[in-house]
């Protein structure tokens, strides 16, 4: 399912109507009446209604949810945020009488009768806000901030038509004054605000719904959101063996830091690889072989727990003799000199590489990295969070948070690799330009050690899958973990391996969900 950015949503919607020929009343149709079934659905139990518009077409969209709820036998008032029918769009002014013929309470004011606005929403169950749509930018000014207020104030629920009134649709940012809403329902394609924190956090849960928009206008958007529909899962056959499902090498640990690599082994082969190889500095390898039971361990030249001088050449030795399928290093590797060697050495590889933590802390040190990773013929994933982003690129953490789809794109299509950026949301950005949001995850994954979990994921998916694809599974399959351990643990108490337990689960719900026909006009976003 493709993102889309104000612009992109008033061209495809333009087009629509003037080329394709689908009228501009018949899409205002086809939005309130998918909304106002959403909102019967969800509050069925409750009698009174009002609908706060705006003089746009996101006015005329509310205008048309009022007279379905009214012909349902709700209680309903419209409120129009003008003092005069001359200053509402033609398809705002259309709806608002076809409400009245119906025998809808329609009450425009100005600046001076907020009052009235307040008492009506203090009284009713639900209000609906459609004063602004997908096009306002803000800050919100004048009365119409006073009577967003008076809706965060007093309404005891609250539904957004297409966006919360005040949100900016392109961003995160909260930028002034903004309704507060416990239902978003949009049309077409989400829009950034709904994925993005802190932005997402107020438009509750987002329904997107189907108003015939014509999406061969949108051809060259290549911005998605991960959902089970879009991503594909790796499959089994019955006559095969383990070496069909591909053998992960994983390097990585130091002294105090054997837990990633631990992590990261357990999760490849959680994830569905045949086999899983770690890579160890040899004093540390006692802790391998007593803790990881399906997988094996190699141990390599170590200096005081650290890989050691000899480290390099030992390793690329393995990956030549062994039949591995992929290549995932840096969880808990430490950084010096040797390390260093290390990293420079796994780029001349020959197989897909899954570069996290340290990988990528140690690959920065190397002169001229970047023309590296462009020149490599195999595959790349790098995985940092913001804070290595800021070391791969140079900018500020600020900057990086602040523009996570435009930093990972440039920087993805620069290096020819694909980046996994991670933050409150993941972004994946592809050589080719392409780029994928995941919404899945939640707050109990800020812990140490989620990362190594997604890097092992990843280790078996790229070759599963290719890279692109087993990417794109990967990073919702360790979303989705996170989301489905959380509810046994709680946010506060759940550990990195605790998704590990979930991975199996999540390949469960997965294919569960993509078995399922969905029918009707709208998805429920998460």
């Amino acid at each position: 399912m493709k993102v889309l950015k104000a612009k992109e949503m008033a061209f495809a919607d333009e087009n629509t109507i003037n080329l394709t020929g689908i009228p501009s009343l018949v899409l205002m149709e086809n939005a309130g009446r998918t909304s106002a079934e959403i909102i019967l659905n969800r509050y069925k139990d409750k009698k009174s209604f009002v609908v706060v518009a705006g003089s746009g077409n996101n006015g005329g969209d509310g205008l048309v949810i009022a007279r379905y709820l009214l012909r349902k036998g709700k209680d309903v008032k419209v409120f129009i945020l003008a003092d005069s029918r001359s200053k509402l769009s033609a398809d705002n002014l259309k709806n608002l009488e076809v409400f009245e013929t119906f025998g809808g309470s329609v009450f425009l004011i100005g600046k001076d009768k907020l009052a009235k606005l307040r008492n009506a929403v203090k009284e009713v169950d639900v209000v609906v806000d459609a004063i602004f749509g997908t096009g306002f930018k803000p800050p919100v000014k004048g009365y119409r901030e006073k009577a967003i207020e008076i809706i965060n104030r007093y309404a005891k629920y609250v539904v957004a038509v297409d966006i919360p009134s005040g949100l900016s649709t392109d961003t995160g940012k909260i930028e002034g004054s903004h309704t507060k809403a416990e239902v978003t329902v949009t049309f077409a394609f989400p829009k950034l605000a709904h994925i993005l924190f802190p932005a997402c956090e107020y438009c509750g849960d987002v329904y997107v719904i189907d108003i015939s928009i014509d999406e061969s206008y949108l051809k060259e958007i290549h911005r998605y959101i991960l959902t089970p529909e879009n991503i594909i899962l790796p499959e089994r056959k019955k006559n095969s063996h383990k070496y069909t499902y591909g053998h992960v090498l994983v390097v990585g640990g130091s002294k105090g830091k054997t837990g990633a690599v631990i992590m990261a082994s357990k999760s490849a082969t959680a994830a569905g690889s045949g086999l899983t190889t770690a890579v160890v500095p040899s004093s540390l390898d006692y802790i391998f072989e007593t803790s990881l039971i399906e997988e094996m361990s190699i141990p390599v030249d170590d200096k005081d727990g650290f890989f050691g001088k000899k480290a390099k050449k030992q390793i690329l030795d393995i990956v030549k003799k062994g039949k591995f399928t992929s290549i995932v290093a840096g969880m808990g590797m430490s950084v010096s000199e040797y390390t260093i060697d290390v990293v420079e050495g796994l780029l001349r590889t020959k197989l897909p590489l899954v570069l996290d933590a340290d990988g990528i802390n140690n690959l920065v040190l190397i002169e001229g990295f970047k023309e590296k990773l462009k020149r490599r013929k195999p595959d790349t994933v790098l995985t940092p969070h913001v804070g290595e982003m800021a070391r791969l690129t140079g900018l500020s953490t600020k900057e990086i948070s602040e523009n996570m789809e435009e930093i990972a794109k440039e920087f993805a299509k620069e290096t020819q690799t694909y980046v996994v950026l991670k933050s409150s949301r993941t972004v994946i950005a592809t050589p080719e330009g392409k780029v994928y949001y995941s919404i899945r995850g939640n707050e109990g994954m800020a812990t140490a050690g989620t990362g190594d979990v997604l890097a092992g994921i990843l280790g078996t998916l790229v070759y599963r899958l290719g890279v692109e694809e087993g990417v794109k599974t990967g990073v919702y399959i360790h979303g989705l973990s996170g989301d489905l351990a959380v509810l046994e643990t709680g946010v506060e108490s759940m550990k990195a391996t605790d998704l590990i337990r979930y991975i199996p689960e999540a390949y469960k719900r997965i294919s569960e969900e993509k078995n399922k026909k969905h029918t009707g006009f709208y998805i429920k976003l998460g």
